[in-house]
């Protein structure tokens, strides 16, 4: 499985975060959603509630340390999306959307992705263009996630590592951290990503070489965003209330563990909007969505 979280920064100069939510969602997804042999997509906002505010700052506090300053500054939303493998996403633009039309099932003269420099962070010196943040992800599905028919309560851990060694802190999060978050009660799903190494590897042939983000400000712009976290944990819970009381729970047998995994552990609630639910089985050998 291919897994791309494409942090995506608002256009600041005409929307506001609830804009932005309305225009990425309401519009955009309904195009996007028709790329080539996708398997999965859904897209995550950040909730206008404080994760301090959603849990009561005490508790918080207790479970939040060197959170970077303005964070949420650097994206509105990510989407995350699911294919095959790396192949398929390089020819995920490759022109599929077709609708009915007098001449019978034809391309969709309407199919388009034009609005992105409106609705994300443009490049005013490369007109056409927007500031894409595009990460190779390596998920471990630690609970399946099984969604409700109620809007659930999403929250991300974003994480830091103490260690310089990526795979070893892979390692101890996943033999030490992962059992113990597993046993959450009413936790409804749990998945744990860490960030590829390669900071360019889902940019590279998905962008032409000449888009912003392959240029030396786009890999920069990047590079800074990536040194903050090394990986994110997704927690799906049927409402706040039991997040916290299960946090509460194992909060003595998590924080002890968590502090001497993580240099920089914080929170951020999201509202996940699902597009297409992701499949992670084989794919078959016709025409799938």
């Amino acid at each position: 499985m291919f897994k791309v979280f494409a942090f995506l920064r608002r256009n600041t100069e005409l929307l506001t975060h609830d804009e932005y939510r309305a225009g990425h969602v309401g519009y955009h997804c309904g195009q996007s959603r028709r790329l080539k042999n996708i398997r999965g997509y859904l897209v995550n906002v950040w909730s206008n509630t404080p994760f301090n505010e959603r849990v009561g700052k005490p508790m918080a506090n207790d479970m939040v340390w060197n959170e970077p300053a303005n964070f949420l500054d650097w994206w509105d939303g990510f989407p995350e999306v699911f294919f095959d493998d790396h192949a398929a996403w390089l020819d995920a633009l490759t022109v599929e959307p077709t609708r009915a039309l007098p001449n019978g099932l034809s391309i969709d003269p309407d199919w388009s992705l034009d609005d992105g420099p409106v609705l994300f962070d443009p490049v005013p010196e490369r007109p056409g263009q927007f500031k894409p943040c595009h990460l190779l992800m390596h998920e471990h599905v630690i609970v399946p996630v099984e969604r409700m028919e109620s809007r659930p309560f999403k929250v991300m851990q974003f994480f830091k590592g103490k260690d310089d060694s990526v795979p070893d802190l892979q390692r101890q999060v996943l033999n030490n951290y992962a059992p113990l978050i597993a046993k959450m009660m009413g936790c409804n799903g749990c998945i744990i990503n860490f960030r590829d190494n390669d900071q360019s590897a889902a940019m590279r042939g998905f962008y032409p070489d000449d888009h912003w983000g392959l240029s030396e400000a786009g890999i920069a712009h990047r590079a800074e965003f990536c040194a903050m976290w090394d990986g994110a944990i997704e927690y799906h819970f049927e409402g706040a209330k039991q997040f916290i009381e299960t946090r509460s729970d194992m909060h003595d047998a998590l924080l002890p563990l968590e502090e001497t995994l993580f240099s920089s552990n914080w929170y951020v609630e999201v509202d996940e909007n699902l597009i297409v639910n992701p499949n992670r089985e084989p794919a078959p050998d016709f025409y799938y969505r």
